[in-house]
């Protein structure tokens, strides 16, 4: 009994620390995204990457900008990543006009 209460606990902890991960990562991809559509310009290079640090642990992103089929539109992905892991913990898409470009 007592090693499956030791093994419960063990995967408690494991599942907190994924939780924790995943929700600085979803806090750095919603405060990339905010950048992005603030912007008075659009930048429009196809990828842009960027490091940045949340309750002192290192994130970093990856911005993926692609055409749609419609003019004017853009795609834009964002994938964050804590450093010196190489699964993205979170992932957002999102569509942009083509406001004043660079």
């Amino acid at each position: 009994a007592a090693m499956g209460l030791v093994s419960l606990n063990t995967q408690c902890v494991r599942i907190s620390g994924e939780l924790d991960e995943r929700l600085l990562a979803r806090t750095v991809t919603e405060n990339v995204a905010v950048d992005i559509t603030t912007s008075e310009t659009l930048d429009l290079s196809p990828v842009l990457e960027g490091e940045t640090v949340q309750r002192g642990r290192t994130f970093s992103w990856t911005r993926t900008l692609e055409r749609t089929p419609q003019d004017g539109v853009y795609s834009i992905r964002i994938e964050v990543r804590e450093m010196g892991k190489s699964a993205a913990a979170a992932r957002l898409v999102l569509l942009s006009s083509d406001r004043a470009t660079q």
